[in-house]
């Protein structure tokens, strides 16, 4: 006997052994088994108590399997209608923000945005009429000095002087042309000693 309890007569002949139909009575020598029972298939005690145990334990773990399955889906669809009940709270909740943000930009512009347009405009006025009035107000008389100074120049009499002759060559022109329908030809005017 072996180190598992087997003699050396359990593996007789093995080279010739006919595994290929797994039902079969023959065992693995090629001869018929032939038990307390007669011939045929003989079943070990052993093998026929594990094979019931195996029908049994499939039997409890089918439903434990069941209950298991039928457990994750009431689970999936527990979290599925959560996922919902979250996603319908949180749409409602967008809707409200956005009413109450609408609610406050009509109280902001019917309350407190004319104030603050009202403070600006004061300070634009303020800005103007101070510091702002003050260097206007000194371009402006920097403008006019430079404007007297500018008409009181050479070259700006001059300027004057001669567009005051054009002009008034022009009204001498247009008496002359009057006087000279009624009385004839007139003697011309020399303009430039006339004093302008």
């Amino acid at each position: 006997m072996g180190a598992l309890g087997i003699g050396k007569d359990y593996f007789q002949n093995t080279s010739t052994s006919n595994v290929s139909d797994p039902i079969s009575s023959w065992s693995f020598s090629g001869a018929p088994q032939k038990g307390k029972f007669g011939g045929g298939m003989v079943f070990d005690p052993v093998t026929l108590g594990l094979g019931v145990a195996n029908i049994g334990a499939g039997l409890f773990t089918a439903g434990r399997t069941n209950r298991v399955r039928s457990d994750i889906a009431n689970a999936q669809m527990a979290a599925a209608a959560d996922q919902l009940r979250w996603q319908t709270a949180l749409a409602r909740e967008t809707a409200k923000a956005g009413m109450a943000s609408d609610i406050g930009n009509r109280v902001f512009g019917s309350t407190v945005a004319p104030d603050l347009e009202l403070g600006r405009q004061r300070e634009a006025a303020m800005f103007a009429a101070g510091p702002l009035g003050e260097r206007q107000l000194a371009l402006g008389v920097e403008g006019k000095r430079r404007e007297i100074g500018l008409q009181g120049s050479a070259e700006s009499k001059k300027l004057r002087q001669e567009q005051r002759r054009a002009e008034l060559k022009q009204a001498l022109a247009e008496r002359q042309g009057q006087m000279a329908g009624m009385f004839g030809r007139i003697a011309p005017v020399d303009v430039s000693t006339l004093f302008v």
